[in-house]
């Protein structure tokens, strides 16, 4: 079990219910709100794009511009890998709908492969946190 798994499980304990499915929910949404404002000064300065953590790499969180978005995905067109590329296609589309006031896009990249989401700042509904690509 890693460290993460440990943490999930010390919150939830080991018969989760809705409240503290909840609460775990609420915090996530609260850091990476917090985080939506390094994300808008990214915006500003480097252009539209999207933060992509990569947990147990040297270079863990980083910003990635739309632009680079574009270039990994036809670096992995090159390289025939058609499932990343369009999973890189995905997550451009929806960065180019992002507005930096409302919400911010993220890509975690781990062992279990490349995920992206967005966090819409402005609601505190359930649904403010959407898969968009898996």
């Amino acid at each position: 079990m890693n460290r993460r798994e440990k943490l999930l499980l010390s919150i939830l304990g080991k018969e989760p219910d809705l409240t503290k499915t909840r609460m775990l929910d609420t915090t996530v949404k609260i850091i990476l709100g917090d985080l939506g404002k390094q994300y808008s000064k990214f915006w500003e300065l480097e252009g539209p794009g999207v933060m992509c953590f990569q947990p147990h790499q040297e270079r863990s969180m980083f910003y990635m511009t739309l632009k680079e978005v574009h270039s990994a995905e036809e670096n992995c067109q090159r390289e025939n890998d058609g499932q990343l590329a369009e999973t890189f296609r995905r997550i451009l589309e929806a960065g180019q709908k992002i507005d930096p006031s409302e919400k911010a896009g993220y890509i975690i990249n781990d062992e279990k492969g490349i995920r992206y989401f967005e966090i819409c700042y402005n609601t505190a509904s359930e649904s403010s946190l959407e898969d968009v690509v898996q």
